[in-house]
């Protein structure tokens, strides 16, 4: 392609910018300022794999990054999770809670989750003012263990390959040379790579040839006539494509540009053909380059005499990722629009070493050149059937982010060991047909503010009326284990709120009501948590299969039946009949019709337990209360007495704050006659438990009578980790993972050390993404030997 890059060209454009802007070019500025004054989010997400078996655990973790200040959004606390199948049914939600841009979650699996993909939706309420979608979707994949897994091709589907075409400035031109990007797919937007593709006229006459590279990304350059058709074909033994050319135009203006000449210097080229001077000689146009609100602009005019007119921007006006080269006519239309990819600051180095060391594991140490950050890692095995990775930290903030499309396999643009990464880059912003900002939105329809910045959740309540409450009055929200201790008033309708407020699932929060001297008044309070859930607003956009799916037996998997010599047995404790008393300690607290419980090894809660024994167990909705129903009585209503450390609990929603290892011993007793016996609990006969907690365990916090709220629709738990067995070798070496660390926190130092077992690897894959506080963008992909 021929550009005029020219010292003179150089010195003209450095005059422009003391030059007084046209009062057409600070309409455009102004349009750019509106439409980005307000900050936007980005999200990216790093899993620990994204093919599971039922038995494994998804690990998760987040990232937030401002688009205005480049760094981590400290503003975001709440990120909403919506988990769909292939049908867009949804089979989960959690509220995220997110803190200086980071967040962390995950999912155990079970049986209940069939084979299947499966799609993980994040975004904030915020995202929804905006014209454009800036949600993170990842799809993975999970296998369930009982059934054949039938391992995926790695080929594309040949028989269903098409081509797209990509013209610079979305037009032909006649009689010029014109760049031509193509894009080769099949049915499931899979790349295809392809040598020697043909393009041909009506005569079959070869005009030129070009190749595709493993991305599916190729161009070519030509001459077009306008009375000729032209076509691309493809034949060898796997491929067989024809596809005609799009039609070609009379005239028209299209954009090139040159990205890759010394100096830091970008040549931006407009061209046309003879008629195309005829029809735009003497009009004046601007050029303008921007990203976000970061804009330069530069006004000319095309000359009689010359078919392409080159204008040169120092590199220095590019952002970081993604800028749009837009050519804009005097009635402030777009005429045109190519995307230019700045590599700016080069990403912090990441050294990586493994070392096997005594008891049979694996030491890697790690050093990533960036303090003040915030890492996550994930360690597979070599051979993990998650071979190659897609996604990237970098292609999340610098690339999606402006795409209309998104890439989702976008590390290889990013990948060290990519020596045609620029070309490659260059290909892909080639094959766009626009940005995901378009210019009609950022003339006419800027962003209003229509959905709130969520932070926290809320927790609203309702005190019973009495003529002695007043203003004065408040309500105390505390939770010892959390150590919160907050305070609001009551409004004269007895309402209570606590706004903006950090709930997990499954916390108890006690409740009282204090006067103004401070003494706890006996009421009754009636609490709920709203979390102001947010719909997202836009289309959802999961990447789904299409292709026909075709199965072959030589790709079949089977897992191995756990052998009944080999299997688990996992023991509820200990359970002691009547016959076995005498190794309890609290056995003469209850009748010969309780069974005791010495509960050792135990965790989970009590509900679960109970859950376990045959009680039916929940939480009423209604009511946000804890009941426990007797399998015996199945129409009854009444719940079971139930004491702790021998003191009876009038409120039930205080088991939700006891773990099963906090638990000594259990006595149950679905008859009803030790409470018969005792006269205590009036519950018409539906039975008696009774809770003795470990010597050293403080139940004065359970004791307290006053009311309490177990919190749903607040923000999820985060999992504790942990790895799948498999039954073999093989499984672990293609299904497993050797380590998930989801958060590493460098300050001064930027080594870090993780250490798990070796379980027989020569080499690992490892997998290091995050970000520093001022913004630099950390990944890292090494399949590294085990020295």
């Amino acid at each position: 392609m021929r550009l005029k890059s020219t010292i003179l060209g150089l010195l003209f454009f450095t005059q422009l910018f003391s030059q007084t802007p046209s009062s057409n070019s600070q309409k455009i500025g102004k349009y750019i300022e509106t439409y980005f004054q307000l900050d936007r989010e980005n999200i990216h997400v790093q899993f620990n794999k994204d093919t599971y078996v039922n038995n494994e655990d998804i690990a998760f973790k987040g990232y937030v990054l401002s688009t205005k200040e480049g760094k981590p959004n400290t503003h975001t606390t709440n990120v909403q999770l919506v988990i769909y199948d292939d049908q867009e049914q949804i089979i989960q939600k959690q509220l995220l809670f997110t803190e200086k841009g980071v967040f962390s979650g995950g999912i155990h699996l079970n049986d209940k989750f069939k084979s299947g993909n499966y799609h993980f939706h994040f975004y904030t309420n915020w995202m929804n003012n905006f014209n454009e979608d800036y949600s993170f979707t990842e799809k993975i994949e999970i296998i369930d263990k009982n059934e054949v897994y039938n391992i995926k091709p790695t080929e594309p589907n040949w028989k269903t390959a098409t081509a797209t075409f990509f013209p610079e400035g979305n037009i032909i031109i006649d009689g010029i040379n014109n760049t031509v990007g193509v894009k080769l797919t099949d049915c499931n937007q899979k790349p295809i790579e392809a040598k020697d593709i043909l393009i041909v006229d009506s005569k079959s006459n070869e005009i030129t040839r070009f190749d595709t590279n493993k991305m599916g990304n190729g161009s070519f350059y030509f001459i077009p006539s306008l009375n000729e058709t032209y076509t691309l074909k493809i034949k060898t033994d796997k491929l067989n494509v024809n596809q005609p050319l799009p039609k070609i135009d009379e005239t028209g203006l299209t954009l090139s540009y040159n990205n890759n000449l010394p100096k830091s210097i970008l040549a931006v080229a407009v061209k046309t053909n003879d008629k195309g001077l005829q029809l735009y000689k003497g009009k004046k146009f601007i050029l303008l380059l921007h990203q976000n609100i970061n804009s330069v602009q530069k006004e000319f005019t095309l000359k009689e005499d010359e078919n392409e007119t080159v204008l040169l921007f120092d590199k220095k006006f590019l952002s970081n990722g993604v800028n749009s080269i837009r050519l804009i006519d005097e009635n402030l239309n777009e005429v045109t629009e190519r995307l230019v990819y700045h590599y700016g600051s080069a990403k912090p180095e990441t050294t990586l070493v493994a070392k096997a060391i005594a008891n049979d594991s694996i030491a890697l140490y790690g050093k990533t050149n960036a303090t003040n950050s915030n890492i996550s890692i994930s360690v597979l095995p070599k051979d993990n059937i998650n071979s190659h990775q897609k996604k990237c930290i970098q292609g999340s903030f610098y690339l999606n982010p402006f795409l209309a499309t998104p890439e989702n396999n976008n590390f290889v643009y990013y990948d060290n060991e990519n020596k045609t990464q620029k070309q490659d880059m260059e290909l892909l912003m080639l094959n766009q047909k626009s940005s995901k900002y378009t210019w009609t939105n950022i003339k006419e329809n800027p962003p209003t503010i229509k959905y709130n910045f969520n932070k926290g959740v809320t927790i609203n309540g309702t005190v019973n009326k009495s003529p002695e409450v007043n203003s004065k009055f408040k309500i105390s929200l505390i939770s010892l284990k959390d150590n919160v201790f907050e305070d609001t008033t009551i409004d004269k309708n007895s309402n209570f709120k606590f706004e903006n407020f950090y709930a997990q699932d499954s916390t108890v929060f006690i409740l009282q009501m204090k006067n103004d001297k401070n003494i706890i008044k006996q009421t009754e309070i009636l609490a709920r948590v709203s979390a102001n859930e947010s719909k997202f607003m836009f289309p959802l956009r999961l990447e789904k299969n299409l292709c026909p799916i075709e199965k072959k037996p030589e790709n079949n998997f089977v897992f191995t039946k756990p052998a009944l010599g080999n299997s688990i047995i996992n023991l509820e404790g200990v359970t002691i009949q009547n016959d076995f008393k005498n190794n309890l300690k609290y056995q003469n607290e209850m009748g010969l019709t309780a069974d005791g419980y010495k509960i050792v090894d135990e965790y989970g809660s009590i509900l679960d337990y109970l859950t376990r024994k045959g009680f039916r167990t929940g939480l009423d909705p209604e009511t946000n209360t804890v009941f426990i129903r007797n399998p015996r009585d199945l129409f009854a209503e009444g719940s079971p007495a139930v004491y702790l450390d021998n003191a009876f609990l009038f409120d039930l929603n205080m088991l939700y704050g006891i773990d099963m290892s906090q638990v000594d011993e259990m006595y149950i007793d679905k008859t009803g006659f030790s409470d018969a016996m005792t006269g205590i609990g009036g519950t018409g006969g539906t039975g008696t438990i009774k809770i003795f907690l470990k010597e050293g365990a403080n139940n004065a916090y359970f004791k307290v009578k006053h009311s309490s709220l177990v919190v749903t629709n607040g923000f999820s738990k985060n999992i504790d980790f942990k790895n799948a067995t498999f039954e073999t070798q093989k499984e672990y070496f293609y299904f497993g993972t050797l380590n998930w660390t989801p958060s590493i926190s460098l300050k001064e130092k930027s080594e870090y050390e993780l250490k798990f077992p070796k379980v027989g690897q020569k080499e690992i894959k490892v997998l290091v993404e995050g970000f520093t506080n001022d913004g630099q963008l950390i990944s890292e992909y090494q399949t590294i030997p085990v020295e």
